[in-house]
């Protein structure tokens, strides 16, 4: 201690000799754990505190399952699109139209070609439905010698917003369609595309 000043080694005799104890209650407190009083069982918190507590955690969940509801669960609007008028059938007139209902431009839920026989430019009830489908591509009928594969490229078939789409038909000129189904273009020529 010689190395304290005089009037410091005093205060340092003193502060050697202070020591520390935590007071009974120190360790409930830091757990977060309450005393009921004389009624209740020692470490859980009282009835009231524990209602809010689970009310809060509810509501929360509630909040979480809202959220989740409007953004996770809300399913794509359906896009519908009238395409007229082309030479789909491959008959020679460009009297054929197209139908297409997809979910948000990207799964086609149904298909159809129809011959625009009343010259309206758009399906009408008098137009002739010339191939139709539901789901996925599929054979209608057999491939017969002479049926003809077009690609019709570009343009916006499944509403999904660009004029990236192509619709390909399989059919036998001058009126039968045997296959139709749209793709996106994505990437070069020549790319692997999927059929929707």
């Amino acid at each position: 201690m010689s190395a304290l000043p005089e009037d410091l080694q005093d205060l340092e005799r003193r502060l050697v000799g202070v020591q520390f104890e935590p007071r009974a209650s120190l360790g409930a407190e830091i757990l977060g754990r309450f005393q009921r009083g004389d009624t209740g069982a020692p470490g859980r918190p009282p009835f009231w505190l524990r209602v809010r507590g689970l009310a809060a955690v509810l509501a929360l969940v509630g909040l979480g399952l809202s959220v989740f509801g409007l953004f996770a669960l809300r399913s794509p609007a359906l896009a519908s699109v009238d395409r007229c008028c082309h030479d789909f059938d491959g008959g020679g007139d460009a009297d054929d139209g197209l139908l297409i209902l997809s979910r948000a431009g990207t799964e086609v839920r149904r298909l159809a070609i129809y011959e625009d026989r009343d010259g309206s430019r758009s399906f009408t009830p008098a137009d002739l439905i010339r191939f139709a489908r539901s789901g996925g591509p599929s054979l209608h009928a057999q491939l017969l010698p002479g049926a003809i594969t077009t690609e019709f490229c570009c343009l916006d078939y499944d509403g999904g917003g660009p004029d990236d789409d192509a619709l390909l038909v399989v059919g036998l000129p001058p009126d039968r369609i045997a296959m139709a189904a749209i793709y996106e273009r994505r990437g070069p020529p020549g790319l692997p595309a999927e059929l929707r």
